[in-house]
């Protein structure tokens, strides 16, 4: 068994970290690349691909990495670049599944895949400057799951709604990333809390979600237990072009995962 590592890579607009073994790491760094190139090239095919906020119906050219992310977008009933930063994570995490991985994390800017042996907690960082947060405290999967958070006051990430944060755990990544956009865009102000998981809780694959605003906090599905927890901004994964002291809190809606 070799050393468990928290490896940060950035690769373009790619901003990672891979909790892992570190024989593992190069394999996640690998699918990144690869699933990057895949998406590139069908920005490059039809760039409607990359601004439309609906979901889009791939052609037979398509590769699999695009039909994942068409096929969670339309579930979710989003556009397909609301998977993007989840299906590069789900697809590093299975990348190193695939070559006998059983516990680690793969999380993009606060869109986690995730596969446990044993307990984790995982920040729900919304408050810049604060010096404590929410927490999910996660259990060991059965497999992976998808944890991902949106926000339409943190972050860079397209949101029509103003949440402090919007969390969706799912089946994968893919999911969980569209699930939270949709959960954020409903969330306007705390009476949208009593209804922003409307149909998305019947989506299959949805296990449960999270929405804060002003203070107030919904839940819906079956969630962790949430506890409190002292923020560290050094287990941020968050880009360097947006590291500065505002971004983390030392500023952003992203979420960390400790061991």
């Amino acid at each position: 068994m070799s050393e468990f590592v928290l490896a940060k890579v950035e690769i373009e607009e790619t901003a990672a970290t891979i909790a892992a073994e570190r024989r593992y790491v190069g394999l996640a760094v690998e699918a990144i690349k690869r699933t990057r190139n895949e998406i590139e090239r069908q920005i490059r095919r039809d760039d409607f691909f990359l601004t439309t906020l609906e979901p889009y119906e791939p052609d037979k050219e398509a590769g699999r990495v695009i039909e994942r992310m068409c096929t969670a977008s339309r579930a979710a009933t989003v556009g397909p670049m609301a998977t993007v930063a989840g299906t590069i994570a789900q697809e590093a995490l299975e990348a190193m599944i695939a070559e006998g991985c059983a516990h680690g994390w793969v999380d993009n800017g606060g869109d986690v895949a995730i596969m446990l042996e044993k307990p984790a907690t995982m920040e729900i960082f919304s408050e810049p400057g604060s010096d404590s947060a929410a927490a999910l405290d996660l259990e060991p999967t059965n497999g992976i799951i998808g944890i991902c958070t949106s926000s339409g006051k943190l972050g860079h990430s397209i949101s029509f709604g103003n949440s402090d944060a919007a969390v969706a755990i799912a089946k994968d990544a893919l999911l969980a990333d569209a699930l939270a956009t949709a959960i954020g865009n409903r969330v306007k102000d705390i009476d949208s809390l009593s209804n922003c998981f409307d149909d998305l809780k019947e989506v299959s694959g949805f296990i449960g979600g999270l929405a804060m605003i002003g203070g107030s906090v919904a839940m819906c599905g079956k969630m962790p237990r949430m506890v409190e927890v002292e923020h560290n901004p050094d287990r941020i994964t968050v880009h360097s072009r947006m590291s500065s002291t505002n971004y983390t809190g030392k500023d952003a809606r992203k979420s960390e995962v400790g061991a």
